[in-house]
């Protein structure tokens, strides 16, 4: 079960406030190894962040950087549903 977060996310000098999100999201069954698989970020959020890199406003790294709390948000669900799943035998 997905849950929803909201944060403000910092990259560099940009603030974006309220940032909405997701973790524990479904997804197709591509990209099941990348980072992030199963996190959402709102995509004007990520559009915004896109466009501090375009202009020069921010490099690369900061606005991967910047996402890290939804990755760290990601792996705590991770860990709660594992918890939760040894709770239950579902064999």
């Amino acid at each position: 079960m997905a849950y929803d977060v909201t944060r403000d996310i910092t990259a560099g000098p940009l603030i974006l406030p309220g940032v909405r999100g997701s973790v524990g999201a479904v997804y197709s069954g591509r990209r099941t190894d990348k980072p992030g698989y199963g996190a959402v970020v709102e995509l004007p959020a990520v559009l915004e962040l896109l466009t501090a890199i375009e202009t020069g406003q921010i490099t690369v790294a900061q606005a991967q950087a910047a996402l890290v709390p939804f990755l760290d948000q990601l792996e705590e669900y991770d860990r709660e549903m594992d918890e939760w799943m040894t709770r239950y035998d579902y064999s």
